[in-house]
């Protein structure tokens, strides 16, 4: 089963390159938190939610376990 890992951003620079990075090797399912604003069309594999940490969007990433969570 592979770890469940959530950035917040990964969008750009060294988000982007983790991502890159862990997508490479293929161990983790990877969950985006960002705004959607930033290169909105990569990694169209990855899941994705929506939303801004300065609001209340940032409860929703309460409502699961993550292994991890990593935030540049």
């Amino acid at each position: 089963m592979k770890k469940e890992i959530l950035i917040l951003g990964g969008s750009q620079f060294m988000g982007r390159m983790l991502v890159e990075q862990l997508l490479a090797e293929g161990k983790y399912e990877i969950t985006l938190f960002n705004r959607g604003k930033t290169n909105p069309d990569l990694f169209p594999d990855v899941k994705r939610i929506i939303g801004d940490r300065e609001t209340e969007d940032s409860r929703r990433i309460l409502r699961k376990w993550w292994e991890a969570i990593i935030d540049f």
